[in-house]
């Protein structure tokens, strides 16, 4: 039974060294953006890489493997739904290796798509959802993997967190009985951007 994740990305040393492990380019290059103009703390060692793996549970695995090397104590991964399979395997294995997973339905663009509106549609695709971005003011001329993403968006953050929580509310009130993994439309982004948001003031 799906129940209402909640924020648990509360880093609990604050001289951690933070890993953030992302599927794809688009989220690496966003959190870097987004990193960047927060000005953390050098206390604060946050390191954002792009996965070498094609899938969710590689993705896990290789953070289990990077954390275990170079002595990660705060692990995230980022992952999309894209109707890849083994969702429920990687959900799991962070789970059991205390990773916290970021996680998009049908993929990380919902997360931008939100800073314009709130929706509670599910995307049959990552080409169906990009078409309905592009309809969004300065998006008409969205390119995946583009560094430009973050500069475009930072001024409506605060709406896509409030437009992001209250989506994924409905969303998962609205199907109790459907896996976190199978949801569709659902983000959890904005908690991953609430975590490195309050350790600027650390």
């Amino acid at each position: 039974m799906a129940k209402r994740p909640k924020n648990n990305f509360k880093i609990r040393n604050f001289n951690s060294k933070v890993l953030i492990l992302c599927e794809g380019l688009t989220e690496k290059n966003y959190f870097n953006a987004f990193k960047e103009d927060l000005g953390l703390p050098k206390t604060i060692a946050v390191n954002i890489f792009q996965s070498n793996k094609v899938d969710c549970k590689g993705v896990v695995e290789e953070a289990i493997k990077k954390a275990k090397r170079d002595g990660f104590e705060e692990i995230f991964v980022v992952f999309d739904h894209d109707n890849q399979a083994k969702r429920d395997e990687a959900f799991k294995l962070a789970s059991d290796k205390n990773i916290k997973v970021v996680f998009s339905s049908i993929c990380f663009e919902l997360w931008y798509l939100f800073h314009y509106k709130n929706s509670t549609k599910a995307f049959a695709s990552e080409a169906e959802l990009e078409r309905e971005l592009k309809k969004c003011a300065g998006m008409e001329n969205y390119e995946k993997n583009n560094f430009k993403h973050y500069s475009i968006l930072k001024d409506k953050i605060t709406i896509a967190k409030s437009n992001t929580e209250k989506s994924r509310l409905t969303v998962v009130q609205n199907n109790e009985d459907i896996e976190i993994f199978n949801l569709n439309p659902f983000t959890n982004v904005d908690e991953l951007v609430v975590y490195l948001e309050n350790q600027k003031d650390k």
